[in-house]
């Protein structure tokens, strides 16, 4: 049995998954599988990983579905994982050389009676423009820490980390599916899953992060869609609030909730039905003058 599998999700990214399929095929340890789910790509994706599948040194498992945004086609991965762990490659990224080797070496590291208490191992990545690193690195002793006091911790430590995840927790937390929205915050997943569990940190480096494709989510031309961070937003308001004080995201997205149901011209009826808290109702109202005020500012600057 392969110990990890490496999870890809992709639409009409012929032109960059070449480079991701070129990193796996140099890892020093080939005990995996490449699990790739295409979320009804027209580009010739699925001619490209069939020619793949006849020379890779690895196990490549194709599925093909109806475009729905990469969330979806996360949750669609979720009953084709036969591996106990997981890592994401996104389309557009590669792992170096050694990224599986360390991540199975890593694991089997972990002390049998802290093991449970872990539900993924978090490593580093390098920007491929700068060739620096991504981000913060984690401080000495993070692992030892438990909980709140880890989660504290790890709230204030910035940048892209890379991930390999436990199956059998990952599975029980599927995305959220909206019918006007094809782009969910993974962190409305990620933070559920926190909450529960601790972390594994390393400073390894296990990837390599590209922003040059047209349509990178690192880039966030996706992000200009406002009913998927008011989504966000009500996700952080009525399940993170307890958080106010120690997650920054929290209170900028309780303010920010307004802005987007303004933008999306969601009534505010309805925002105030869908938050389950009075507080919060009142907090998130006090927040719609503000709102207000910062989408007749940018209107006019549109207009000019």
């Amino acid at each position: 049995m392969f110990p990890i599998t490496v999870f890809t999700a992709t639409y009409n990214r012929a032109s960059t998954l070449q480079r991701a399929f070129e990193s796996l095929q140099k890892q020093t340890c080939p005990d995996f599988i490449w699990l790739v789910i295409d979320d009804g790509s027209r580009d010739g994706t699925e001619k490209l990983v069939e020619e793949w599948k006849q020379i890779s040194h690895f196990p490549i498992e194709y599925y093909k579905k109806e475009n729905g945004g990469r969330h979806t086609a996360v949750n669609f991965s979720y009953d084709k994982l036969k591996t106990p762990y997981v890592v994401t490659l996104d389309s557009d990224d590669e792992l170096l050389p050694d990224a599986i080797e360390k991540m199975i070496r890593i694991w089997k590291e972990i002390p049998p009676e802290e093991y449970d208490r872990f539900w993924c191992v978090s490593g580093r990545e390098i920007d491929a423009a700068s060739g620096e690193m991504v981000g913060q690195p984690y401080p000495p002793g993070i692992n030892k820490l438990c909980g709140r006091q880890q989660r504290k911790v790890l709230l204030n430590i910035k940048g892209e980390k890379h991930c390999c995840r436990k199956v059998d927790i990952l599975t029980q937390y599927p995305f959220p599916e909206y019918p006007d929205v094809k782009f969910v915050t993974e962190n409305t997943v990620w933070e559920q899953i926190n909450r529960r569990y601790d972390q594994y940190c390393t400073n390894e480096v296990f990837g390599k992060y590209y922003t040059d494709s047209a349509d990178s989510l690192a880039k966030g031309k996706l992000h200009h869609n406002y009913k998927t961070f008011y989504y966000a937003g009500l996700f952080y308001v009525n399940e993170l609030f307890d958080e106010f004080f120690i997650n920054k995201t929290v209170p900028r997205y309780t303010v920010n909730l307004s802005r987007c149901a303004i933008l999306t011209r969601t009534p505010y009826k309805e925002v105030m039905k869908a938050i389950n808290a009075w507080y919060k109702k009142a907090l998130v109202t006090l927040g719609y003058p503000i709102s207000a005020l910062w989408v007749l500012a940018h209107l006019d600057r549109m207009r000019q």
